[in-house]
């Protein structure tokens, strides 16, 4: 990962001691965690309502299949 130094003063970044201390996380790839984190279960929950829809067509045709056999 790139070294955050140049984005943040000498003086927040530990003073002499910056190289002892692990790189600061860059705030973007933060950024595009925390979209991601709001993406991805939402785009499962379509993926999921999908299938339930899926799953109760094929109940209702099966249902009227019964209904048609037993007349």
């Amino acid at each position: 990962m790139i070294s955050m130094s140049w984005y943040y003063p000498y003086s927040v970044w530990a003073g002499q001691y910056q190289y002892w201390l692990p790189p600061l996380p860059d705030p973007l790839y933060l950024m595009a965690t925390a979209f991601q984190w709001m993406i991805i279960p939402y785009y499962y929950s379509l993926i999921l309502q999908a299938y339930r829809l899926v799953i109760d067509t094929w109940m209702k045709s099966f249902e009227k299949l019964a209904q048609v056999k037993q007349q």
